[in-house]
C-alpha cells in the first residue's frame, strides 16, 4: 500500500500509517505536481489546500480512497469520487471543542474592542482606558445559525455566560433543540432579535451568500457578526458595507471566501477580526484528526 499526504497532518497519524504502508509526506505539494504523481498512490490525505475534483480523482488510477484531515468536503468531488470506486473519509468530530472555543474568543473580542486594544498598548505605545468601552455577554441574545455539534458545543458555553440562545436549523427537530435549552426560529427571526450571530453551516448551493445585503439589513443596529462555519456564506462586500456604515458593531471570521483571500477591503476596518482558518488549530484536536483520519483509510485499504 502506498498513500501521499499532501499537507501537514499531526506526527501521530503519520507514525501509525507507517507502520503499515509506505508513506510520502508531500507537504504543500502544488496540484500540478500531485498531477503527474498520484497515479503511483492507493490513498491520498488532504487538508484543504488544493481542489480535488474530477481532474485530480482522475489521474489518480490507483485510487481507493481520499482522506480529508478535518471537517468540510466542499473543496472534494465526493459524488465523482464514489462513482470512481473511491471512498472518502472526513473526521467530523474531530475539532468540535476548538472550533466552539475559538468562537467564544473572538466573541469576546469583537464584543470587547480586544484587538485593536491590545495594538494600541503594544504597537503605538498607548494607555487609553477611554476609547476601548465593548459590551458584556451577560443577558445578550446570541443567534445561532446551524445547530449542529459545533453550534450546540457553542450554545452550551454561551449559556453559561448567561446569554439566551435562538437559532435557525430546518435540519435540527425541536426536542433536540428543547434538550440544549435553544429556542428554534426562522432566518429572518433570528436576525432582527440576536445581538449576536454566530455562524457553523457548511458551505452548500443552498447556504451560498446565505447572509447578504437583505439579511444584514434586517440585524439589529450594533449587532455583531461571527463565521466560523465557511468563506462563502457571508457575502464579503455586504458585510464591509454594513461595518464601515456603522450598522454593525463589529465582525470576526475564521473562515472567507477566498483562502488566502489576499487583499480584502475588509482588513481596512478596525472592528473586523480575522483568523487564517485555525479553528481546528489545537494539539488536541490535530491529534485526535491525524489519527482518526489515518485509521479510516487504512482500514479501508486494508479491507479491499
Amino acid at each position: 500500500m502506498k498513500l501521499i499526504i499532501t499537507e501537514k497532518i499531526h506526527e501521530v497519524g503519520i507514525d501509525y500509517l507507517k507502520k503499515f504502508a509506505e508513506v510520502d509526506c508531500e507537504f504543500g505539494i502544488t496540484r500540478e505536481e500531485l498531477l503527474e504523481k498520484l497515479e503511483n498512490y492507493d490513498a491520498m490525505i488532504v487538508r484543504v489546500g488544493i481542489q480535488i475534483d474530477k481532474e485530480v480523482i482522475d489521474r489518480g488510477k490507483n485510487l481507493k480512497a481520499i482522506g480529508m484531515a478535518g471537517i468540510g468536503l466542499n473543496h472534494i468531488d465526493v459524488e465523482y469520487a464514489r462513482e470512481k470506486g473511491i471512498a472518502v473519509f472526513n473526521v467530523p468530530e474531530g475539532s468540535n471543542d476548538s472550533v466552539a472555543e475559538l468562537t467564544i474568543a473572538l466573541m469576546l473580542n469583537i464584543a470587547r474592542k480586544i484587538y485593536p486594544a491590545v495594538k494600541s498598548v503594544k504597537v503605538e505605545n498607548q494607555w487609553d482606558k477611554h476609547t476601548f468601552v465593548g459590551r458584556q455577554l451577560k443577558d445578550k441574545v446570541l443567534g445561532i445559525v446551524a445547530l449542529g455539534k459545533i453550534g450546540s458545543r457553542v450554545a452550551r458555553i454561551s449559556q453559561a455566560f448567561g446569554m439566551h440562545v435562538i437559532a435557525y436549523d430546518p435540519f435540527i427537530d425541536k426536542t433536540k433543540a428543547e434538550e440544549l435549552n435553544v429556542e428554534l426560529v426562522e432566518l429572518d427571526d433570528l436576525l432582527s432579535r440576536a445581538d449576536f450571530v454566530s455562524i457553523h453551516a457548511p458551505l452548500t448551493k443552498q447556504t451560498y451568500h446565505l447572509i447578504g445585503q437583505e439579511q444584514i439589513s434586517r440585524m439589529k443596529k450594533g449587532a455583531f457578526l461571527i463565521n466560523l462555519g465557511r468563506g462563502g456564506v457571508v457575502d464579503e462586500e455586504s458585510l464591509y458595507n454594513a461595518l464601515k456604515e456603522g450598522h454593525l458593531a463589529g465582525a470576526a471570521v475564521d473562515v472567507m471566501e477566498k483562502e488566502p483571500p489576499g487583499k480584502s477591503q475588509l482588513f481596512e476596518l478596525e472592528n473586523f477580526v480575522a483568523t487564517p482558518h485555525i479553528g481546528a488549530g489545537t494539539i488536541e484536536a490535530q491529534e485526535y484528526i491525524s489519527k482518526s483520519i489515518a485509521e479510516k483509510v487504512l482500514k479501508h485499504l486494508k479491507s479491499i
